[in-house]
């Protein structure tokens, strides 16, 4: 063959860079659906065509920071704040909250990733799946039984919200790089978690109907209680504890990032002891406790050495800055031995009583999300009609039946109980002690106080079980590196001719 026809022969053939390029094809397929949703609701919506170009952005091409923005949404904003900037219905009515619609856009791209084999389809995946055709039937049957389509989205949100996390999570939690973020971002949230925990105490912010946000006036069984925080209330033992989980590992070399750590942790510390809720107190106590056995013999030398300096610098501050607050734990702490005399405790005993009847009349399908129960006691309690049941498992069980609620706590349980992989990088070594010490905690505040229900901490739940159930990067299928577009093959050296021997 002539050289001329090698050339047209070489100038005929795609060179890599005439390729598309796949990022630049997703870039601009996310840009042109956002547009296309930012003109659609542009008329009927304008602030929420704007959060359309954030929202579906980062649900699409940012996966770490559509998880963080769910998981700040839910924990630091109050419900009517969400409420009022829905993306559908509106303030009152039934709609999609913003942080639906991230959610809706995320398990958007999980399926795609999963449909093009990039995730692979494993069991925890298909559990999930299972679980949430069991909570929209849980929904459905709670409306056809004459449940309030309102309190039955609400309650629905407040656990899918928990599932989809995990489902979102499920891709990242297998990814170094994307995990490494996701802690940055957790790191940030602890802190602005106990920032605002001090912003509702120290400008005394109002108790709301939700009872997300503010300070409810009174502590019950106490001489002089200002209020207990109720902001962030569930969130408060999950950031001790993880934090707590980062310090006494070792690990962590840098100075600044030690320092920042024992801030977030003493913030929350601090917000916790607010909150004057006995349950959240011994459930984080016991959390702590299980880090420093499963963390080792040096999380323990670290631990006896700082834990009573800490606790010590502690009651000192308060006691400098707060002597009140200080008189008003110590008056709850030794509440515990006044159950005779507690009307929460009775409270609580009323209302489990009447939960189980109910659960005993429909085992098996349970009431559906939105059923209520209406009770009251002579000049003790007024009559009332609600959704709601303090203790998380009674209140599961009633909704969506014994058997899916006993398959949703034994989930939980074995995350719990899980260890990770024997050879495992030190920092998701001590996420997973941390996020399991951190389900622990709320499997016991379940007894008095139901997380499954609670919005500012269902989305984080999700995210504490899919740590824990991660055994390494399995679950995702890496491709193999793409070249550079302007690469080009090396010339292949010459051939090398033997020289002729002596003659």
């Amino acid at each position: 063959m002539t050289r001329a026809a090698l050339t047209r022969n070489a100038a005929a053939t795609p060179t890599p860079a005439s390729r598309p390029d796949p990022r630049a094809l997703r870039v601009a397929c996310v840009a042109v659906l956002s547009a296309l949703v930012f003109g659609v609701l542009l008329p009927v919506s304008p602030l929420t065509a704007v959060a359309a170009l954030v929202v579906v952005p980062l649900a699409f091409g940012a996966p770490v920071a559509a998880l963080s923005l769910l998981l700040a949404v839910t924990v630091l904003v109050p419900f009517e704040v969400q409420d009022r900037f829905s993306a559908l219905g509106g303030s009152g009515r039934p709609g999609l909250l913003l942080v639906d619609v991230l959610l809706l856009l995320g398990l958007c791209r999980v399926a795609w990733l999963l449909l093009t084999r990039r995730l692979a389809l494993d069991g925890p995946l298909l559990a999930a799946a299972a679980v949430a055709l069991v909570l929209a039937g849980a929904m459905a049957w709670g409306i056809t039984h004459g449940a309030a389509v309102s309190e039955a989205g609400h309650e629905t949100r407040r656990v899918l919200l928990g599932l989809g996390a995990f489902v979102l999570a499920w891709p990242v939690v297998h990814d170094p790089p994307a995990r490494r973020w996701l802690e940055a971002a957790l790191v940030a949230l602890g802190l602005a978690l106990g920032m605002w925990g001090l912003i509702q105490w120290g400008f005394s912010i109002d108790y709301t109907s939700a009872a997300d946000v503010g300070i409810r006036r009174g502590v019950d069984l106490t001489s002089s209680g200002r209020g207990s925080l109720q902001g962030g209330l569930y969130a408060y033992p999950l950031a001790v504890t993880l934090t707590w989980a980062v310090l006494v590992s070792g690990r962590v070399r840098s100075v600044p990032v030690r320092r920042l750590l024992a801030v977030i942790l003493c913030l929350n510390a601090v917000c916790l002891w607010l909150t004057y809720e006995r349950t959240f107190w011994v459930a984080t106590a016991v959390a702590c406790t299980v880090v420093v056995v499963m963390s080792g013999v040096h999380a323990r030398r670290i631990a006896l050495r700082w834990a009573p300096i800490g606790a010590v610098a502690l009651l000192v501050g308060l006691a400098a800055l707060a002597p009140g607050e200080v008189r008003t734990a110590v008056e709850r702490l030794l509440s515990v031995n006044r159950l005779e005399i507690d009307k929460s405790y009775e409270y609580r005993v009323i209302e489990s009583r009447l939960v189980l009847d109910e659960i005993s009349g429909r085992p098996l399908t349970g009431s559906g999300f939105g059923a209520t129960i209406t009770w009251g006691k002579d000049d003790t309690f007024a009559t009332m009609t609600t959704p709601f049941a303090h203790n998380g498992y009674l209140w599961l069980a009633w909704k969506i039946g014994v058997p899916a609620a006993a398959f949703l706590v034994l989930v939980i349980v074995a995350a719990v109980v899980r260890r990770g992989p024997p050879e495992e990088e030190w920092r998701m070594h001590t996420l997973r002690i941390g996020s399991r010490a951190a389900l622990l905690a709320l499997l016991l505040t379940n007894i008095t106080f139901p997380a499954f229900d609670a919005l500012g901490v269902t989305a984080v739940m999700g995210l504490l079980i899919a740590v824990c159930w991660s055994g390494g990067p399995a679950g995702v299928r890496a491709r193999p590196p793409s070249p550079p577009r302007d690469a080009r093959p090396e010339p292949a050296p010459p051939p090398v001719r033997p020289r002729p021997g002596p003659r």
